[in-house]
């Protein structure tokens, strides 16, 4: 049985300033994320309805973006943008896992046959939440 539990912190200034701050990168990485994948979905799909009669070159296609391809562009994220080095890694897999569930509940239907709306990007402000998996980490005291 996995138990978690939700904490109600109450941060100063300071970590306020910061936490906010970390969210608005995590709402950026993660727009980026699902503008990588409906970018690989748009240019995949091909409609039959409207078919040439003359065979078309269709180029490369790229390799599909799924959460293990985005996890591995991590490590470069952080070398491009500096600022994602103070954000704990978890932190930013976690994010990643969220669009990854949302990405399968919109193409793979549940039990019942239903299935959810597209995902949405992401608004300023919009995403008010972050998850530590592992609270008791030495790390996480030193960022906050």
């Amino acid at each position: 049985m996995i138990i978690t539990h939700c904490y109600k912190i109450h941060p100063t200034c300071q970590q306020s300033v910061k936490i906010d701050y970390w969210l608005e990168l995590l709402r950026r990485h993660y727009n980026y994320a699902l503008g990588q994948r409906l970018d690989w979905l748009n240019t995949t799909r091909c409609q039959v309805d409207r078919c040439s009669l003359i065979s078309c070159p269709i180029g490369e296609i790229s390799s599909r973006p799924d959460y293990y391809f985005q996890q591995s562009a991590l490590k470069q994220t952080k070398e491009l943008f500096p600022d994602y080095k103070e954000i704990y890694s978890e932190v930013q897999q976690i994010n990643l896992q969220r669009l990854d569930k949302a990405w399968k509940s919109w193409l793979i239907p549940n039990k019942t046959g239903k299935r959810s709306g597209r995902p949405r990007f992401k608004k300023s402000g919009k995403l008010r939440s972050l998850c530590f998996s592992r609270v008791n980490h030495p790390l996480i005291s030193n960022k906050i």
